[in-house]
C-alpha cells in the first residue's frame, strides 16, 4: 500500500504541534546551564575615547549653532526658519556620524560647514 505525500507531511506537522512536556524543557534547561556560558560584556561597551569625542563634537556643534543663530537673529522670519532648518538637518547628520562611530568604535572628525 503506498503512503501519499499529503499523509506524511499531515503526520509531520501533527508532530511538530504537539506541547513539548515540561520534564524536556527542564532537562534541556539544566543541560544549557552546566556549561556555564559566559559573555564578554567589555567587548560590547563603548570605549570613553568615543565618548569623549562626541562630547567634544557636541560643544562644536553647540557653538557652531549658537554663532548661526546669532548671525541671522535680525533677519526675517522666514531666513530665521531656514537656519532653523539647516541646523537640524546639521544634527541629523551628526547623529548618524555617532551612531557609526559607536557601532565600529572607530573615532573620526566630522567637518563642520565653514561659517
Amino acid at each position: 500500500m503506498r503512503v501519499s505525500r499529503q499523509w506524511v507531511t499531515g503526520l509531520v506537522a501533527a508532530l511538530l504541534l504537539l506541547p513539548v512536556p515540561a520534564f524536556a524543557i527542564q532537562k534541556s534547561v539544566a543541560r544549557a546551564s552546566a556549561h556555564h556560558v559566559g559573555i564578554d560584556q567589555k567587548a560590547t561597551d563603548i570605549p570613553r575615547e568615543v565618548i569623549r569625542h562626541q562630547n567634544q563634537e557636541r560643544r562644536t556643534y553647540k557653538a557652531f549653532a549658537r554663532a548661526t543663530r546669532f548671525e541671522f537673529r535680525r533677519a526675517g522670519a522666514d531666513l530665521r526658519k531656514s537656519t532653523q532648518r539647516y541646523l537640524r538637518n546639521l544634527l541629523a547628520e551628526l547623529r548618524q556620524h555617532w551612531k557609526a562611530e559607536t557601532r565600529t568604535g572607530v573615532v573620526s572628525p566630522f567637518e563642520f560647514p565653514p561659517l
